[in-house]
């Protein structure tokens, strides 16, 4: 089991994505130290819209499901 506390940066992305529960998000840097979002909307063409009015290009996208809900992302096999 691991126990390692999430550190300042991790919480307040977490915060950041507890902001904007069933919205779509654009993030940058993601899975890296820098990873941040940068944008949110009902749809991901809004979310979008968004991060590139203020210059990301480069973004990846989540819909941020409940907290209370367990997500599971599929892999190809």
């Amino acid at each position: 089991m691991i126990e390692e506390k999430p550190t300042t940066k991790e919480l307040a992305f977490l915060e950041e994505l507890e902001k904007n529960v069933n919205k779509w998000v654009a993030i940058i840097g993601y899975g890296s130290e820098e990873e941040r979002v940068v944008a949110a909307g009902d749809s991901i063409r809004e979310a979008r819209q968004k991060a590139e009015s203020q210059g990301f290009k480069d973004t990846t996208f989540l819909k941020v499901p409940p907290s209370d809900k367990i997500f599971v992302p599929l892999l190809p096999v």
